[in-house]
């Protein structure tokens, strides 16, 4: 697969073969196509909450607070039990009605929350999308990037 991005002057022209890809300028570029994993939950999970996996390869809820539990693996879709099949959303957009985010940086908080405040007091920052619109996120999980 190739892509070709033609920019004259003003104008972009994106041309891709398959539509597996958004642009969206205002967010920072390309967005990849959604790609969900499975994992079986290492505990009780809710829906979309980062998570991270244990010692067994089980989903658990990511947390800022060691490096350990800040390696973000995804997001989940939806609840579910431990033991049971949780589907992490790794890349892609995830929406949901309930969010009131505002456009910018959505970084993990503490279990599994997602949050716009900047973590402090020793707190490792992670990022783990941007916010599209209020109810939109991207998935864009980077690497840890301080602490503070």
């Amino acid at each position: 697969m190739s892509y070709t991005i033609n920019v004259n002057q003003d104008t972009l022209r994106v041309n891709v073969d398959q539509s597996n890809i958004t642009l969206d300028i205002a967010s920072g570029g390309l967005v990849p196509i959604s790609d969900d994993i499975t994992l079986v939950a290492g505990e009780n999970l809710s829906a979309l909450r980062a998570v991270t996996s244990n010692s067994s390869g089980q989903a658990v809820y990511a947390s800022n607070d060691t490096l350990a539990n800040a390696q973000v693996v995804g997001i989940t879709n939806g609840a579910v039990t431990s033991g049971a099949n949780a589907t992490i959303k790794i890349s892609g957009i995830l929406t949901d009605a309930n969010w009131n985010w505002t456009k910018g940086t959505v970084y993990l908080g503490t279990n599994g929350t997602l949050t716009q405040t900047v973590p402090t007091n020793g707190a490792i920052v992670v990022h783990v999308g941007k916010a599209l619109t209020s109810t939109q996120l991207i998935i864009d999980i980077d690497t840890i990037i301080q602490t503070v």
